[in-house]
């Protein structure tokens, strides 16, 4: 097609000339001394130019060329191929109408603003001194090996004009630099990057990120009218209306993409494998346990203050509770190691007669919790040596959790053998 072009355009534009000399002549000499037509030249050039017109409409109509990349007819794919190369990747995918004007428009005011400051700070100044310097006669001729017939201080106006030209050719970088900053730091302000900026900032906007993730990264589904609403109006709220089944299948969601995040850490060798296990969300949350299991790290010291606070509670179930409702994590932590002590307990005590008594047990307490009744009715000053029996307890059967799982290798390694 190139060396077409190179033969088409000079032969048409022979053409064109009424009395041609030189080798316009000589070429339609080649061709045959007709008539003139400088119309084939211009539907020459109209033909060439046709690409790049057809791309640069694709280009200010964003929508159309993503629907025409999109298709497979083959007149549609014949002027895709015809306008640009065939895209494998990515195709149709392109930045919208309005994102392609606000680039523009951000091209426009930074260049128009390097041409004032240029204009006006620059060369407006230099011109009438230039002038001064240029009728000014040389009478004491120091550079006449340089500039030997020369009566005019051209090397004045020279040193003088250098650095403005270099600078005027140089500062387009600049003003990008300045204007990709401010704009920057506007919109990520807009966007509010970079407001999570301690751990105790992320722990105490952990629980509104997996609604934002499922509200931003996963796709809006048309029967769920409530994400109509926006983000903000509902980002520390929702998560804590929404059903237990919505909020487990959040959870699940974002477990799995903040999980990766952690694994990839770890491979990079950011953390440690202590630090890991702090941050990892559950794997496999106990379908026994019915609450939200959350990171470990944000858990972390909240039951033996949850313990102490009711200690010296004296008695008043209300302001207790106000303390703990303070901090949504508490009551996260309380509930998960309430279910998991209830859980452990009923696993391992064995007997109809047992079993009866701890259920008995725990329906009283779980009666005095929902008429906010514990501390009046049972003795807050036990808590402290229940915790750590349980602590202690727990430590038994991880010990024999370990025993079983090595003695299980060992088996298993004698039957191969």
């Amino acid at each position: 097609m190139a060396a077409l072009w190179v033969v088409l355009l000079p032969v048409t534009y022979a053409y064109t000339w009424e009395n041609p000399t030189g080798i316009i002549r000589i070429i339609k000499s080649w061709f045959g001394n007709g008539r003139n037509h400088p119309l084939l030249f211009v539907v020459s050039v109209v033909i060439y130019l046709s690409p790049s017109m057809l791309s640069a409409i694709l280009f200010l109509l964003p929508f159309l060329r993503r629907s025409l990349e999109s298709s497979d007819f083959k007149l549609v794919r014949l002027i895709i191929w015809w306008s640009q190369p065939r895209l494998f990747v990515g195709r149709g995918m392109h930045e919208s109408a309005f994102s392609l004007f606000m680039y523009t428009m951000f091209w426009i005011a930074l260049l128009l603003i390097k041409f004032a400051f240029s204009y006006y700070v620059e060369i407006k100044p230099l011109v009438e001194p230039t002038k001064v310097i240029m009728k000014t006669p040389i009478r004491t001729f120091r550079w006449h090996e340089v500039f030997p017939s020369e009566k005019s201080n051209i090397g004045v106006v020279i040193a003088l004009w250098a650095p403005i030209i270099l600078v005027y050719f140089m500062d387009t970088q600049i003003w990008y630099t300045i204007f990709s900053t401010l704009l920057g730091g506007i919109y990520g302000a807009f966007q509010r990057l970079g407001e999570i900026r301690t751990l105790g900032m992320l722990r105490a906007r952990f629980d509104s990120i997996p609604l934002a993730f499922n509200s931003c990264l996963i796709p809006v589904e048309t029967s769920d009218t409530k994400r109509k609403k926006g983000l903000r109006s509902y980002l520390h709220n929702r998560f804590k209306e929404m059903e237990h089944a919505d909020k487990e299948n959040i959870a699940a969601r974002f477990a799995q993409m903040w999980n990766e995040i952690i694994t990839s850490f770890r491979d990079e060798d950011l953390i440690d494998n202590r630090e890991k296990e702090l941050l990892l969300v559950p794997y496999v949350s106990d379908q026994a346990l019915g609450v939200m299991q959350w990171p470990p790290f944000l858990l972390a010291s909240k039951i033996p203050t949850a313990v102490d606070m009711a200690k010296d509670s004296n008695g008043k179930d209300r302001d207790l509770k106000n303390r703990l409702e303070n901090d949504y994590y508490f009551n996260c932590a309380i509930e998960e190691c309430y279910v998991s002590f209830k859980n452990i307990i009923n696993d391992l005590v064995q007997g109809e007669p047992e079993k009866r008594v701890i259920n008995k047990i725990f329906a009283e307490v779980e009666k005095c919790i929902s008429e906010d009744k514990v501390i009046a009715d049972l003795n807050m000053r036990a808590l402290p040596d229940l915790y750590s029996k349980f602590v202690e307890l727990v430590k038994y059967l991880v010990c024999i959790t370990y025993i079983l799982f090595f003695n299980a290798i060992d088996r298993s390694s004698a039957f191969s053998l």
